[in-house]
């Protein structure tokens, strides 16, 4: 195989993995709040595994995509959504792949990197678009310090299962 076909299909393998993970909120019954950081950690992992072990274009692709089928599973109300979502998880891989040298330190900017992004831009969001104030107050308490925290998580999560992948022979 080709080094493109090898990168095409894990960049796959992992995608899948990572909506498969997004989705257990809809199959297990757990509180939102606990669902929030579960998912959210794990998904973050999926986000660095992509990087450390693909690439950067892996990471963007798993980026772009997972706030799409947010959405499509009600995890997003409104479709205007994906775009900040994608653009923090964006700027979350991208910290990952430049700063990867520095280790956790460097992780854990791009994870407040992220919410500060996602905070920025749904406070922008809802100045120009009239919401309900407890679905503002929710969704903008859901992308400020969570995000820092399952950013941290998923990067420690992310580098050991990097790790193990780097270990085992193809």
């Amino acid at each position: 195989m080709t080094e493109d076909i090898k990168n095409v299909t894990r960049t796959g393998l992992i995608l899948a993995v990572t909506l498969i993970l997004q989705g257990l909120r809809l199959v297990i019954p757990i509180p939102p709040q606990v669902s929030m950081f579960v998912v959210g950690s794990l998904v973050n992992a999926c986000l660095i595994v992509a990087v450390l072990t693909v690439g950067r274009r892996a990471g963007l692709v798993v980026a772009a995509c997972t706030p799409v089928f947010a959405w499509l599973e009600g995890m997003l109300p409104f479709f205007p959504f994906v775009f900040p979502v994608a653009l923090g998880n964006s700027f979350y891989v991208w910290a990952a792949w430049r700063w990867q040298r520095y280790g956790l330190p460097a992780f854990c900017g791009g994870a407040l990197g992220k919410a500060a992004i996602l905070y920025g831009s749904f406070y922008l969001l809802f100045a120009c678009i009239a919401f309900p104030p407890a679905v503002r107050h929710m969704l903008l308490f859901a992308m400020s310090w969570p995000q820092v925290v399952t950013g941290v998580i998923g990067a420690v999560i992310g580098r050991e299962v990097s790790r193990f992948a780097a270990s085992r022979p193809e």
